[in-house]
């Protein structure tokens, strides 16, 4: 599994993915009628206006968040590798767009100052250098939603490994709590987001037979097992670090 801290400024179009803050919409699994999605409250404490992005450009997202001087967007994930797996999902997507990449969010988006981000990362490898490699897998599928109900997501909820990420989790909380950030959800509910659309009813219409969902997780599992590094992204500059497990 592979562990992501990824920053770009303000001004730059990755903002939009990323401030989708997504938690679970359901306790019921994708097979059952889902209730109707609730809002999500904003990691900001007042929200700022709505904008709205070019629809040919951003396939008509919007972004909550202005765009300000010397900030830069900055969450902590682990990135998994679905690209396989997912073609037997496809022909249940129907008209979702799928994700180009999958990750597992251990930090809330958060923003930072150019001066900030050494010793942001700094802090990020140290705290997370020496946690042992460990394996994960899927549970069920699950629906979400962003704070602002903009975008609807088909997620992956993680079963096995919960506990491995939990503790990721916690020392990512400590690094955001010396930078005055707020921490992760309580309670977390690790996920991987695999597809998306602007419509509810687009993503609650899909149908995964349990039987795919099953031999998803059996792959999963077997492709990140000990396979473990942390990374660092600054806009088109990646770092990455080996744990020393």
């Amino acid at each position: 599994m592979n562990s992501l801290v990824h920053y770009d400024s303000s001004d730059d179009d990755t903002e939009e993915q990323i401030v989708c803050l997504k938690r679970k919409a359901s306790n019921d699994v994708m097979n059952e009628s889902l209730p109707k999605m609730p809002k999500l409250p904003s990691f900001f404490d007042k929200p700022e206006p709505v904008q709205i992005i070019n629809s040919k450009n951003h396939e008509g997202r919007v972004r909550t968040v202005p765009h300000q001087h010397d900030s830069w967007a900055t969450y902590v994930y682990c990135k998994v590798d679905l690209s396989h797996e997912l073609q037997q999902l496809l022909p249940h997507l129907k008209e979702a767009k799928i994700l180009p990449e999958q990750h597992i969010s251990l930090s809330r988006p958060v923003y930072l100052r150019k001066y900030q981000l050494d010793s942001f990362t700094t802090s990020i490898k140290a705290t997370l250098r020496n946690l042992s490699k460990f394996d994960i897998s899927f549970a069920q599928a699950q629906h979400l939603t962003n704070d602002e109900r903009t975008r609807f997501f088909l997620t992956l909820e993680i079963g096995y490994g919960y506990n491995e990420l939990f503790k990721c989790m916690d020392c990512v909380d400590k690094v955001m709590r010396e930078y005055r950030k707020p921490t992760f959800y309580d309670p977390p509910r690790f996920h991987a987001s695999i597809a998306w659309s602007l419509q509810e009813l687009t993503i609650e219409s899909i149908h995964i037979p349990p039987d795919i969902i099953e031999e998803l997780a059996k792959s999963v599992h077997h492709i990140i097992k000990n396979s473990y590094k942390y990374y660092i992204l600054m806009q088109n500059f990646a770092k990455n670090f080996q744990s020393t497990d």
